[in-house]
């Protein structure tokens, strides 16, 4: 993924975000005492019995008051809803939001906002659903004018926190997110791994990733710099205009993690990301590009490993033959652990890994070269375990030229056999334990 980067003595100049056109975002300020100056909510108001409206088209509002909500009416979110620092934001299991229209810029999102809680606790008997607002699902009735193919209708859902980040600095501006001069709730990052964001459990988010700009994207779910004491569980993310999930550093652990027909790639990690995931289906469609794309540190002053066991992935479909690297991208001066791993599907017989290159120690301004090893209990940056392919694959595809040599020159090709098996009978519980997302849309669409 590539970072928007907007110059704010520019945008201001050319008066495009405060103008007062029909068009722009608007936020909506209020004087203040002292000198500071702070946005505030607009305020909450029911449309009808049923249906709650935060926010304006295009617009930013800012929740600076705990609220819950409950599922009895269905939330619509317009244009950026922020829940600000010191702010906690409840949603009630069941509970159904839908995101307004908007495609650029104006492109609705529920952000979290660095020091604010979100707690959207769902259950498998009444998970909680994002998705769009034309999506006619309602409470007791299934969407009938939506697929698991229907992407990019809306934004996301982005949480900001203070964990590390690998850059060379120690806080940005997130991706997808316009500068704001005076503004920081769109910023991520600090010294704090332990940050506690709330948490988010049993949430299924539907039709996102938005396109802002050509070739910068809103993910389904975005997690900039999130603290390990922040717990999320029980997510799916169908139908992603791009990323699935992206991890923009922090430490936060995920568990049972599903993404389903993604445009890009499932689980995209950057900036030396130092959490795990744990339990993960990664499904992709016909034009999906890859199952992950992995990038590790931008700085030398911060590094970090993260790990990946109990993967699955399926690429159920035949795939363009352009497109080729749909096993996952292993990019730049990464670290990482994955264990217990699984492909199959006719797709990803015909793919590989890629990028193995960019770990030779000339990115950046890290000079040296990333290990490979294939015990757990190694100390290499790039550990490999127990991969089963599944079906009619060969070493010579999966692997390509692909290299990482350590102190003993070792590498992917030579080692295969030490982290990899190719057959067409797993073990039963080899890969995901698929028995944890019986609650999805994915497992009730027979997947």
């Amino acid at each position: 993924m590539k970072h928007l980067k907007i110059s704010l003595t520019s945008l201001l100049a050319a008066a495009s975000f405060f103008a007062c056109s029909d068009d722009d975002p608007v936020t909506e300020y209020v004087a203040v005492p002292e000198t500071s100056q702070t946005t505030d909510q607009t305020t909450t108001t029911s449309t009808s019995p049923d249906t709650n409206t935060i926010g304006s088209n295009g617009g930013i509002t800012k929740i600076t008051e705990d609220q819950t909500w409950s599922n009895d009416q269905i939330h619509v979110i317009l244009g950026k809803v922020v829940i600000m620092d010191g702010v906690t934001l409840t949603v009630d299991a069941g509970t159904i939001i839908k995101a307004g229209e908007g495609q650029d810029n104006d492109a609705t999102a529920l952000v979290v906002a660095r020091g604010a809680k979100i707690y959207m606790n769902g259950t498998a008997v009444n998970p909680i659903i994002m998705t769009d607002i034309n999506d006619n699902i309602d409470y007791g009735s299934p969407s009938t004018n939506r697929n698991a193919l229907d992407r990019g209708k809306w934004g996301g859902l982005i949480i900001l926190g203070k964990a590390q980040i690998s850059d060379a600095v120690d806080e940005k501006l997130i991706e997808g997110v316009l500068a704001i001069e005076g503004e920081t709730w769109n910023f991520y990052g600090g010294m704090d791994d332990t940050d506690n964001s709330g948490n988010i459990s049993y949430v299924s988010i539907r039709h996102s990733g938005t396109q802002v700009a050509p070739d910068i994207e809103l993910q389904g779910f975005t997690l900039g710099a999130v603290g390990n004491g922040t717990t999320i569980e029980n997510v799916e993310i169908v139908a992603s205009k791009d990323d699935g999930v992206e991890f923009f550093g922090g430490a936060v652990n995920v568990t049972n993690l599903l993404i389903w027909n993604q445009f890009d790639d499932g689980i995209d990690i950057d900036m030396a990301y130092s959490g795990t995931i744990k339990n993960a289906i990664v499904e992709y469609a016909v034009d999906s590009d890859g199952a992950f794309e992995i990038d590790g540190a931008k700085d030398i002053s911060y590094e970090a490993q993260n790990t990946i066991e109990g993967l699955t992935v399926y690429g159920r479909f035949s795939e363009d033959a352009s497109d080729s690297d749909q096993l996952g991208r292993i990019r730049e001066n990464i670290q990482i652990k994955m264990s217990n791993v699984l492909y199959q599907g006719v797709a990803a017989e015909k793919s590989k890994f890629e990028k193995f290159s960019e770990n030779n120690g000339n990115y950046k301004n890290i000079v040296t070269a990333r290990s490979f090893g294939t015990d757990l209990s190694g100390s290499e940056d790039i550990i490999f375990s127990d991969f089963y392919f599944n079906g009619n694959f060969s070493q010579a595809t999966i692997v390509g030229p692909n290299t990482v040599n350590d102190n003993s020159n070792r590498d992917i090709n030579t080692a295969f056999g030490s982290w990899a098996s190719i057959g067409t009978s797993p073990d039963a519980d080899q890969g995901a334990d698929e028995s944890e997302f019986t609650w999805t849309w994915w497992s009730q669409s027979n997947n």
